[in-house]
């Protein structure tokens, strides 16, 4: 015998059988695994990549003209900008993809949660900056303006596009006429 021990009646538990209460005795029993995710998991990657595609397209645009105007300086303070972007973008699209299968409220209360934390942490970041702004001296705040403002615009503008090519099925039901005898005259 391998396995599980066996039960002579089924209604009845063994003190031996309590340690493994949760397992299953055969294999027909336990649950098959999903093959593939499911329709708003599958949309919402959808949208992570093709966020991150714009930002990262955007981002390389900025690097290469800040690069190209102020040298080392323009390419640190674009590179540091769009990092911020596309980390800020990428944690709260991937949430909504770990996500995306949980009921309205949660998805709310976890977005929210999501989008709080990332802007505290943000609200770090440029507070550390703004106290050692001597130390940063080399960082250029128009390539940081600009290649902020643009990583943003790339990733929406993609998202955007990507989002109105989702084939999100939205159905009525079928109209049915009052009956005469609900009084309709």
């Amino acid at each position: 015998m391998t396995g599980a021990p066996e039960r002579s009646d089924r209604n009845t538990i063994d003190s031996k059988d309590c340690r493994n209460s949760m397992s299953v005795d055969r294999l027909d029993q336990a649950a098959t695994p999903a093959t593939r995710p499911s329709v708003h998991v599958e949309r919402a990657r959808k949208l992570l990549v093709g966020g991150a595609v714009g930002g990262l397209a955007a981002s390389l645009v900025c690097l290469v003209a800040f690069g190209l105007a102020w040298g080392v300086p323009g390419l640190l303070s674009a590179a540091l900008a769009a990092a911020m972007v596309l980390f800020f973008y990428g944690v709260g699209q991937y949430v909504m993809v770990l996500f995306a299968d949980a009921g309205a409220r949660t998805l709310l209360a976890v977005s929210m949660a999501s989008y709080t934390t990332r802007v505290v942490a943000l609200g770090l970041v440029l507070l550390v900056y703004n106290n050692n702004a001597d130390a940063l001296s080399a960082l250029r705040p128009m390539a940081v303006f600009v290649t902020t403002i643009a990583v943003v615009a790339g990733w929406l503008a993609v998202e955007v596009f990507v989002f109105s090519r989702l084939r999100i099925g939205a159905y009525d039901t079928e109209y049915v006429a009052p009956s005469q005898q609900d009084g309709a005259q």
